[in-house]
């Protein structure tokens, strides 16, 4: 049954889930790993698409994909998937289902959501307890940064880091990291949240016991401001209404010359450029 295009997209960055069937290892050596990952990257070149980070867990795996069109993600992991579990079946001589279900996605929200969730996809095998650190695991994208692409094209990611203003450096540092990114059934990341995560994120860092002491201080004021309005694209009513202060001095906080006017990391278009 083809299943219709998902409504209200407003990014172009997907985190993407596969799962085993009833959570059975269905990458159970090197050379399974191998060969989906020698298949994602012969049909990725040939889709309107970037992955941007890979782990390849033993019955799961997690993807970041960069798209302009949700479809193609729908048509890679079909071919991807299917190609593999004809060979995973011949393989060990079975027949039925590899994957379980459809894969799951969501959308990346924000710039602090991004790198939160390459560091996760990375943190996997950590977390799993396959090894001490990221850069020991031979089947994530993390070495890729730093050493030989064997499934990522970092020319193609590269354009795409310029494009949203992306530093590389952001994901090395740990910035952003968390432990609980992302469970199997949960979905989009609520905007309440993030707002919250973001203020206490900007509280700690700057000693700040009370989210009152932002709006009498003209600093804080700007800083938190440009950040809720350039990385996590929240509109100029919402940040007054946030801060507690009118939106026309948000707005005037927002129109200094050392501050863009707009978002440049653009994961959240305005309302009225979503898909409806």
């Amino acid at each position: 049954m083809v299943r219709n295009a998902r409504k209200n997209v407003c990014s172009k960055f997907f985190h993407v889930m596969i799962q085993g069937i009833n959570k059975e290892y269905i990458f159970q050596n090197e050379n399974e790993i191998k060969t989906y990952l020698k298949y994602l990257k012969e049909k990725t070149a040939k889709r309107n698409l970037q992955i941007i980070a890979y782990c390849i867990m033993n019955n799961h795996a997690h993807f970041l994909i960069h798209t302009d069109d949700i479809l193609e993600i729908t048509k890679l992991m079909s071919q991807v998937n299917t190609k593999y579990a004809i060979f995973y079946n011949r393989t060990h001589d079975r027949r039925g289902y590899v994957f379980k279900n459809r894969y799951k996605s969501e959308q990346i929200v924000s710039y602090s959501h991004l790198i939160s969730c390459i560091n996760y996809i990375h943190n996997n095998p950590v977390k799993a307890g396959m090894c001490a650190e990221k850069g020991a695991y031979k089947y994530s994208s993390y070495n890729e940064y730093k050493k030989d692409c064997h499934v990522l094209d970092m020319t193609a990611i590269q354009k795409i880091f310029r494009k949203y203003n992306i530093f590389v450096s952001d994901i090395f540092n740990g910035k952003y990291e968390s432990d609980n990114f992302i469970e199997e059934d949960v979905g989009v990341e609520d905007k309440e949240k993030l707002k919250k995560q973001i203020i206490k994120d900007f509280c700690n860092k700057n000693n700040i016991t009370k989210i009152s002491e932002i709006a009498s201080n003209k600093k804080y004021l700007k800083d938190l401001a440009t950040i809720l309005y350039i990385k996590h694209s929240f509109t100029q009513k919402e940040i007054g209404e946030i801060l507690g202060v009118g939106r026309l001095k948000i707005h005037r906080i927002l129109n200094y010359r050392d501050v863009p006017k707009s978002s440049s990391f653009g994961l959240i278009p305005k309302q009225n450029s979503c898909q409806k």
